[in-house]
């Protein structure tokens, strides 16, 4: 055999002969009859005094199996761990199982002929469980053919399980006795192949039923972020993310982006809430909605607008249906500024505990205030939360002085008036708002003003409010790294 005939197995041959665990027959064999131990199996291989002959023939032999690679792999890691040799190989080896199927086609056949004509309610909701936050989103119909040929495209989870076993295995659960045994023993042979027999045997013995999903009333977040793209002014780049179950922390997952004018985008918004709306009905989840602006876009009245595609009602705003909020891409790009929102973060949900705002937390932009003096303020009292600005932002870069100095200094919570900042009744709603004693915390009672002015004059205060509601716990761009990058700008 010459090293051509060995075909692209000829670069993990010389990168495994520099190995000492591999120098003598000795030395190859041992490996050999550990192999043979790790697959449970016995391996025919050819003996050859030549070094380089022989590893190519262990080589072949574990190539022709979907886990022989990898068990290779974790007994020379045992042997020869940290040595710079091992590296080469760890990178050949990875390059040779990516598109290496975890079984043969005919066991994954075999299980499929076992699952024909089953009912599975829950399907979606036990994928979710299995895969992961992080998982790509399926159709609300799915088929199981569908979610296992998904998982097999995932990461093991971190005992080392193929995602698609553990799939079997919740399968298995409170099935009839004669399909549970039978799937279990497709696991068996599954996990006896890929050597995770000792990690399937622990996970049994820890099984518990999947939860049904997160209770219902937990909240869960829509948050999409726009900002003006291309030369002309016109267009738009919308982003979004998406969380239904917090329980193991802040995991967005991010959906496609869409690009249009303002009034697609509004649109766009709409199918968004109405999709999730849909994907979530059974779980009866807090749905909250969140906007990411750049500072030239704080002014959109983005919670008037509607949260339907279409409706024969008169359209109701978003901001009446949800707890609803906006946020800021400038400071979320900021590391800089982070230090200081997270600290007074702290401090709001501190004195949210006993319901609302501490007055003297709560800052006015008065007449006569000047940015220097407000700078100074800022820095002088950490324990101010909120700002009420004199003024909407302005739109240009930043959204003006005011804006950009209550961002820098980590306020959290900013309110403005898109009409009229000084009139009596803005001043009074806000009081009520952040400081008052009324029901519900500050983003209920924000949706109860919108509510209110839904029904009421064109006047009405509620029309007009504007509520920045910042929470440095929950990013979805990371600090320093910009917003996603429109692909026309590279162009």
């Amino acid at each position: 055999m010459t090293p051509g005939s060995g075909g692209t197995l000829w670069p993990l041959t010389k990168a495994l002969a520099n190995l000492q665990c591999l120098g003598s027959v000795q030395d190859r064999n041992f490996v050999v009859r550990l192999l043979a131990d790790r697959l449970n199996t016995i391996l025919q291989i050819d003996e050859s005094p030549k070094a380089h002959l022989h590893i190519l023939n262990i080589v072949e032999v574990c190539a022709r199996r979907p886990d022989g690679l990898r068990a290779l792999l974790d007994i020379i890691r045992e042997m020869d761990e940290g040595t710079i040799h091992l590296l080469a190989v760890e990178r050949i080896i990875a390059e040779h199982t990516a598109d290496l199927p975890l079984w043969p086609a005919e066991e994954r056949e075999r299980l499929f002929a076992l699952l024909s004509g089953m009912i599975f309610k829950d399907l979606v909701e036990l994928y979710r469980q299995v895969a992961g936050a992080d998982a790509p989103e399926l159709p609300a119909e799915t088929s199981y053919h569908e979610v296992f040929l998904t998982l097999e495209t995932l990461n093991a989870d971190p005992s080392g399980l193929p995602k698609p076993i553990l799939f079997v295995e919740h399968l298995a659960f409170g099935r009839r006795s004669e399909l549970s045994i039978e799937l279990r023993r497709w696991a068996d042979r599954q996990a006896s192949r890929l050597g995770v027999v000792t990690e399937l045997q622990k996970m049994r013995r820890e099984f518990k039923a999947p939860p049904p999903g997160p209770p219902p009333n937990s909240p869960a977040y829509l948050v999409m972020l726009l900002r003006r793209v291309g030369l002309t002014g016109d267009r738009y780049q919308l982003d979004h993310w998406r969380q239904l179950d917090l329980s193991e922390g802040w995991r967005p997952k991010r959906g496609d982006d869409f690009t249009g004018t303002l009034d697609e985008v509004k649109r766009q918004v709409a199918t968004l809430i109405e999709s999730v709306e849909t994907n979530w009905a059974r779980y009866q989840p807090d749905i909250r909605i969140e906007m990411v602006l750049s500072g030239e876009l704080l002014n959109l009245d983005v919670d008037q607008w509607a949260w339907e595609v279409e409706t024969p009602l008169p359209p109701v705003p978003i901001g009446c249906r949800y707890l609803f909020a906006i946020r800021s891409l400038e400071r979320m790009q900021a590391g800089k500024w982070h230090r200081s929102w997270w600290q007074r973060w702290e401090v709001l949900t501190d004195q949210l505990k006993n319901g609302a705002i501490l007055p003297e937390s709560g800052r006015r932009v008065e007449e006569d205030d000047t940015i220097v003096k407000l700078v100074a303020d800022f820095e002088n009292d950490p324990n101010v939360v909120s700002l009420m600005l004199s003024k909407p932002p302005d739109p240009a870069p930043g959204g003006g002085p005011e804006v950009f100095c209550a961002l820098r200094a980590g306020i959290p919570v900013i309110v403005w008036s898109r009409a009229d900042c000084d009139s009596d009744e803005f001043l009074t709603a806000v009081r009520e708002l952040l400081h008052g004693d009324g029901p519900g915390d500050v983003l209920q009672r924000v949706k109860q003003l919108r509510t209110t002015a839904y029904q009421s004059h064109a006047g009405h205060v509620g029309h007009n409010l504007a509520l920045m509601w910042d929470d440095p716990e929950r990013l979805v761009v990371p600090a320093d790294l910009g917003p996603p990058r429109d692909p026309r700008e590279a162009a």
